[in-house]
């Protein structure tokens, strides 16, 4: 990849509270680079494939979820009492290391997640499972709602056999109150690439329209999806 590109800072549109609030999908928040949305280099790589093997914290586990725009999902775990930490990033992909502007060509199969650090002792995962099913409509392919492309599905990435016996379990008792057939993947998790800085706590920074959100244990209050 051209190493201009990767130097590239997308170019954020009109964020002014007088701004009509955009109705597009995420992607049209930022400007595609002409150069990466005329012809992306996508490069497979067996990095990509690779487990995730990073460590969480003694006494902490991971669990990693993908619901769409990762902004609003980030800050709803941040509010769940026994979740010491967030994060959000791209996974499941073929290609290493990619940048957003990549991601949303649809070129290189990565998905929108949060990695969710937990205490098992005062956060169960069928409370993260709960909240997961909550925030999204799992019955859309690749989509939620105006947001579209493979970077928005559904999906629960595993990393213990545990998990995984949980999440099938809580994906069937979650179709009998669905009349659509529920499209959420469950898969191992594999090796995550940390989203730019800019993206991390997006909400809690203020979003695009400077309105800063709470991440307060607990917190009720309506989440803005783009602040």
């Amino acid at each position: 990849m051209d190493s201009s590109l990767e130097a590239q800072e997308p170019q954020v549109v009109d964020t002014t509270p007088d701004a009509a609030p955009s109705l597009q999908a995420e992607k049209y928040l930022f400007k595609l680079p002409a150069k990466l949305a005329e012809a992306p280099v996508i490069v497979p790589s067996p990095i990509a494939e690779e487990p995730d093997n990073d460590v969480p914290a003694p006494g902490n586990e991971f669990a990693e979820f993908a619901a769409g725009c990762f902004w609003g999902v980030q800050l709803a775990f941040q509010r769940i009492p026994g979740v010491t930490a967030t994060e959000v990033g791209y996974t499941q992909g073929i290609s290493h290391n990619p940048i957003y502007e990549v991601v949303c060509t649809n070129t290189t199969n990565h998905v929108e997640v949060v990695r969710v650090q937990f205490d098992p002792k005062e956060c169960t995962y069928e409370t993260l499972l709960d909240l997961f099913w909550s925030k999204h409509d799992p019955t859309t392919l690749n989509r939620q709602g105006e947001l579209e492309g493979t970077q928005y599905r559904s999906g629960i990435y595993y990393y213990t056999p545990e998990q995984e016996k949980l999440a099938r379990e809580s994906l069937e008792k979650q179709q009998t109150k669905l009349e659509n057939k529920i499209v959420t993947e469950i898969l191992p998790a594999k090796k995550l690439f940390k989203a730019e800085e800019y993206h991390q706590e997006f909400l809690v920074k203020g979003g695009m329209y400077g309105n800063a959100q709470s991440p307060a244990k607990s917190c009720k209050d309506p989440i803005r999806c783009y602040g």
